[in-house]
C-alpha cells in the first residue's frame, strides 16, 4: 500500500466536512417527504427518482465544492454523475439512499456520503444521515464510529441462530442472482429481517443486528458502510455482483460474517 493521501488532521477536517454535508440537505428533505402528490420519475434502471433527490445532490455538492481545504475533490454521484480533473480522492454521494421508502412515506431513507482513496481502491471516510430519525453515523480511518457523536461498535453475537441478521430486498437478490442465499439465511436464522437500504447498515453499524447481507449495490451505496463497520470493530466483504457493474456485501459482526461467507459460499 502506497502513502497514505491524508494525515490526522486532514482526516478528521474532511470528516467534519462529510458530517455538514450530509446533514445540510435534511431539512429540505423532510419537506418533500411531507409533500402530497410529489411526482416520482422512474429511472433507466427502474428504480424511483424524485426533485427531492436531485436538490439535494446539489446542496451537498455545493457544500464539498465550498469546503476544498486541501485543494479539489472529484464528486461522484448517484443522480449528476462525475465532476471533476481525476483527483486522488474522490467523494461518493447518495442524496436518498431508500428512494422507494421516501415516496412510499416510510421514514428510513437517508443520505450517505463516503470519501475514496481510488489509488489504494479504498474509502476513509462514511457518513450516513438518516433525516427522520435526527441520527448521524460517522467515521473515518482510524478515528473510530460513532452515532450523534457517541462511539459505537458491531454486535458481539457470533451465533446464527440467536442473532438477527438483515436482508436487502428480494428484487435485489434475484437481479444478483443470489435467491439460494436468501433461502440459506432464512434456514439458518429465526430472526432474519428486511432492513434495506442504509437504514438496515445503521443497525449492523451500532451492534442491533449482528450482519446484513445486501447485494447488487453501487459505489455510493456502500463504501461508506465499509469505513462505519470496519471502524465499528466489524468486517466487510464484498464481491463483484451478478447484476451489472455493482458489488455484493456481506457485514457485520467478523465471526458471524466469516461463518455466513463460509455457509454461503460467498
Amino acid at each position: 500500500m502506497g502513502e497514505p493521501p491524508l494525515d490526522h488532521g486532514e482526516l478528521k477536517s474532511l470528516l467534519d466536512t462529510a458530517i455538514s454535508a450530509a446533514r445540510a440537505p435534511a431539512a429540505q428533505i423532510l419537506i418533500r417527504f411531507h409533500q402530497v402528490g410529489l411526482a416520482v420519475e422512474g429511472k433507466p434502471d427502474g428504480t424511483p427518482v424524485t426533485i427531492a433527490d436531485r436538490e439535494a445532490e446539489s446542496t451537498i455538492r455545493g457544500l464539498l465544492k465550498a469546503h476544498q481545504t486541501i485543494g479539489p475533490i472529484d464528486i461522484l454521484g448517484e443522480e449528476q454523475g462525475s465532476e471533476g480533473e481525476g483527483s486522488r480522492l474522490r467523494w461518493l454521494v447518495d442524496p436518498i439512499d431508500g428512494t422507494r421508502s421516501f415516496v412510499n412515506r416510510i421514514p428510513l431513507f437517508g443520505t450517505i456520503i463516503a470519501l475514496e482513496d481510488t489509488l489504494e481502491n479504498q474509502p476513509l471516510i462514511g457518513v450516513i444521515h438518516l433525516p427522520v430519525l435526527d441520527l448521524t453515523y460517522a467515521a473515518a480511518r482510524g478515528l473510530g464510529s460513532t452515532c450523534n457523536s457517541t462511539r459505537v461498535w458491531v454486535s458481539q453475537e457470533t451465533g446464527p441462530e440467536k442473532a438477527i441478521l438483515a436482508v436487502g430486498d428480494p428484487a435485489q437478490f434475484t437481479s444478483a442472482r443470489r435467491e439460494e442465499a436468501y433461502r440459506r439465511m432464512q434456514e439458518l436464522s429465526p430472526y432474519l429481517r428486511g432492513y434495506t437500504d442504509c437504514f438496515g447498515h445503521a443497525l449492523v453499524i451500532n451492534g442491533s443486528v449482528g450482519a446484513m447481507m445486501d447485494p447488487a449495490l453501487h459505489p455510493w451505496d456502500i463504501l461508506a458502510t465499509q469505513v462505519l463497520v470496519e471502524e465499528a470493530g466489524g468486517t466487510m466483504i464484498l464481491r463483484p455482483s451478478r447484476a451489472q457493474r455493482k458489488v455484493d456485501a456481506l457485514f457485520g459482526n467478523t465471526d458471524l460474517v466469516g461463518f455466513l461467507a463460509k455457509d454461503l459460499s460467498f
